[in-house]
């Protein structure tokens, strides 16, 4: 499931992605759930050039779970990887993907693999998160992404945010279920406490996330 590559093993959003559905398929109570991969979604987007003549298409969700025996999504997973320098809140990969999650019907869960991330890279890719999310709450933000002539209200939903640190010397996971409405933007709930001391990076329980810990290296 993590091959390696070079000396450490390989973990990125497909490795997360097989990760999730074992955890999944080990759970006696994932029964009244099916699954299916790289399901298109409902309305079309334009990623490769936002508001631009570029054409539209359908976008992928990751993973999409079901709660048999209806055949609508219940819930919308993507899985992305990598940190980010902590030095600007505008990243067009993170707006694109936000931009799916808040016009798409499925609740969602952002599943986030984040390797070698300090105070700073975790801080910034949380507050990327929060200005991508509350930049496209606005509809007419939102319009740029997709198909043209095409506006479509925010949906309000549950959005979940896993986030799950592999260091070295922290191997820890924290999540947060965001009560999503457009109108009312839930203040900090982005907000984090980090430290780093030594290279070391503590993540401390509180402010509504939940933090978990390797066992093994308690």
């Amino acid at each position: 499931m993590f091959p390696l590559k070079g000396h450490e093993r390989r973990v990125g959003e497909q490795e997360a992605r097989f990760a999730f559905v074992g955890a999944l398929l080990a759970d006696p109570d994932a029964e009244r759930w099916a699954f299916a991969a790289e399901v298109p979604t409902r309305l079309s987007y334009r990623f490769a050039q936002r508001g631009g003549a570029a054409k539209a298409q359908r976008g992928l969700t990751d993973l999409a779970l079901y709660r048999r025996p209806l055949d609508e999504p219940a819930l919308a997973v993507d899985f992305k990887s990598g940190g980010r320098s902590g030095k600007s809140e505008i990243d067009e990969s993170i707006r694109k993907d936000v931009a799916k999650v808040l016009a798409e019907q499925p609740d969602a869960l952002w599943f986030q693999v984040a390797r070698n991330v300090n105070e700073a890279t975790l801080q910034g890719f949380l507050r990327t998160l929060d200005a991508a999310i509350s930049r496209l709450s606005n509809p007419f933000k939102l319009r740029d992404y997709l198909a043209p002539g095409k506006t479509v209200e925010p949906r309000a939903k549950t959005i979940a945010v896993h986030i799950c640190v592999l260091n070295p010397d922290v191997t820890a996971s924290v999540h947060r279920v965001l009560a999503y409405v457009p109108s009312k933007p839930e203040r900090d709930f982005f907000t984090i406490e980090t430290t780093s001391a030594h290279a070391s990076l503590e993540i401390a329980h509180g402010r509504g996330w939940r933090v978990y810990h390797d066992p093994s290296r308690a």
